[in-house]
């Protein structure tokens, strides 16, 4: 379904994320959880953005971030809504996924080898 998905935001935004940022943002997403996690952990979604950050990017509010923790509270912000405010945080640290720190690392090095 995550590749369906990605397809989809890459067909919905062309000439932005190219197949090597799908496949790493992909590879991130199947370490940090579900597109609607909200474990009380600080961070948010199936690429467990900041609020910080998510304010940041201009990502749309969620209730999550007032409830964190709450199972009633799951983040509600659709999976290519997502992929767009990681897409603009790839951007601003300078086409890196230093926000993601190691698990970023490792899957940038994964989709170069």
């Amino acid at each position: 379904m995550i590749s369906l998905l990605l397809a989809g935001y890459a067909a919905a935004s062309a000439g932005k994320p190219s197949a090597a940022w799908l496949a790493q943002a992909q590879c991130i997403h199947r370490h940090e959880g579900p597109w609607s996690a909200n474990t009380g952990n600080g961070y948010f979604g199936g690429m467990q953005f900041a609020a910080a950050t998510w304010t940041a990017m201009k990502g749309p509010k969620d209730p999550a971030f007032t409830h964190p923790g709450d199972p009633a509270y799951p983040f509600s912000v659709p999976p290519a809504q997502q992929l767009q405010v990681a897409w603009l945080v790839w951007l601003h640290d300078g086409r890196t996924w230093r926000s993601w720190g190691a698990v970023g690392a490792s899957c940038a090095r994964a989709a170069k080898h």
